[in-house]
């Protein structure tokens, strides 16, 4: 992006960092421009404004933040504005950044449509695939895991009003969405702030008995708040899906003291063996933590035990870092970085067998597809109950069907499984 070139106009060029809150906030901030007649583009030079939300919950994220603001602020040009917002302004404050990042001109904390609009829009411009949707239900966090940033950049818990989240899902189903996917710091506390309870699975039965055909994905199921009851009731909503994302961090009993999570190990395989009993299709998810302070061979040895016991159907694992403010940046026994990849790798090595043997035994069952597009090679691919978005696998189709369009819930039977990934034949047309 050079200046001289610059054709400044009434559009922003966007750049989205994080996690799906983050992404649904942003998407928010979208609409209330695209109400002022601002258009979007994928190239800089054409921008009036050039707008990073940033994610700042670990060193990585930062970086690659950072990364963001300084290649567009080397090359804006004079009547161009960079404008940074979310997590990055949220937790080092506006001075020290000011300081920090002279380029840019306007600094936006977390929900940075609040900073524009009165009212929360329930409109937004969804910058992925059209067909599925995030919703954010809460915002903040009441957990003080000692290795977490999250409190101090978002703040204590506090649940979004149950009336405007159906009139955002309203929004989002008529313009095509069919899978809306609730998120949060904790969804499993929806409510509790405002003495509810059972207020998640009253929200959901509300959102299911919408007149659309579209399905219902949770993520982020604290595994502290998750009880027998709240399972089975969860199941029994005919428009969600039998997919638990439970992040467990670790499972060595001192570790998880430390990282004061508040659960057991014994806990954790309790929830997937009633899970699986009840409905024994369904996909369990969980992320965790390596190389936390204090984790020598032995507690490395019980989580590597742990996992080959539980048998989750996917698995994210992330390194320790040391994050500034934080009570685990000052434990001792902190391991080296080194290690702390290694171990992040032999995870993976196993978790990847694990996922590949599951897989297999899928083969044969009927399963539902949302179509999300084609490949490369033309081939229709999608995700079926068991796949969430962008993090888990995908399932492509073996013989497609004429009529098959981006968008359609479709019956499938599995015919083949690959490491993380599926494929199908299409059974028949659902709508």
């Amino acid at each position: 992006m050079k200046s001289s070139k610059s054709k400044v106009s009434k559009k922003i060029y966007p750049v989205s960092l994080g996690c799906p809150k983050n992404k649904s906030d942003f998407e928010k901030l979208l609409y209330i421009f695209q109400q002022q007649g601002y258009e979007f583009t994928l190239n800089p030079e054409d921008a009036e404004l050039l707008w990073v939300n940033t994610c700042a919950f670990i060193k990585p994220s930062i970086e690659e933040a950072l990364e963001h603001i300084f290649e567009l602020g080397s090359n804006k040009g004079k009547a161009q504005k960079l404008i940074v917002s979310g997590c990055l302004p949220a937790r080092y404050g506006e001075p020290e950044l000011k300081a920090l990042l002279p380029e840019v001109d306007e600094f936006y904390g977390i929900e940075s449509y609040r900073y524009f609009s009165k009212e929360e829009p329930v409109e937004r411009v969804l910058t992925d695939n059209p067909f599925f949707a995030y919703l954010k239900i809460s915002e903040g966090c009441n957990h003080r895991c000692s290795y977490c940033t999250i409190p101090k950049i978002r703040g204590p818990f506090r649940s979004k009003p149950m009336e405007q989240l159906l009139k955002e899902v309203e929004n989002l189903l008529k313009i095509g969405v069919k899978e809306i996917i609730l998120v949060g710091q904790d969804i499993t506390s929806y409510g509790r702030d405002m003495n509810q309870r059972d207020a998640l699975l009253r929200l959901l039965e509300r959102i299911s008995h919408l007149p659309y055909e579209f399905r219902i994905r949770l993520l982020y199921l604290h595994p502290l708040h998750i009880k027998e009851p709240f399972i089975e009731n969860l199941l029994s909503i005919p428009k969600v899906v039998p997919y638990f994302d439970i992040p467990i961090q670790h499972a060595h009993p001192e570790i998880l003291k430390r990282m004061k999570r508040g659960y057991s190990p014994e806990k954790v395989l309790s929830l997937i063996s009633y899970i699986k009993r009840l409905n024994p299709s369904s996909s369990i998810r969980t992320s965790i933590i390596v190389g936390f302070p204090g984790e020598e061979e032995e507690e490395f040895s019980f989580l590597m035990e742990f996992l080959r016991e539980a048998k989750f159907d996917y698995l994210g694992v992330f390194p320790f870092y040391p994050e500034e403010g934080t009570e685990a940046a000052a434990y001792q026994n902190q391991i080296p970085y080194r290690e702390r990849q290694r171990r992040k790798r032999e995870v993976l090595r196993q978790q990847k067998d694990i996922t590949k043997v599951l897989l297999e035994g899928r083969i044969g069952q009927e399963e539902e597809l949302l179509v999300l597009g084609e490949d490369l090679c033309g081939r229709p691919f999608g995700i079926t109950k068991i796949q969430a978005p962008e993090i888990d696998g995908i399932t492509y189709l073996k013989n497609r069907r004429n009529s098959l369009m981006p968008g359609d819930l479709i019956k499938v039977k599995i015919v083949k499984s690959g490491i993380y990934d599926l494929w199908a034949e299409p059974l028949a047309l659902s709508g």
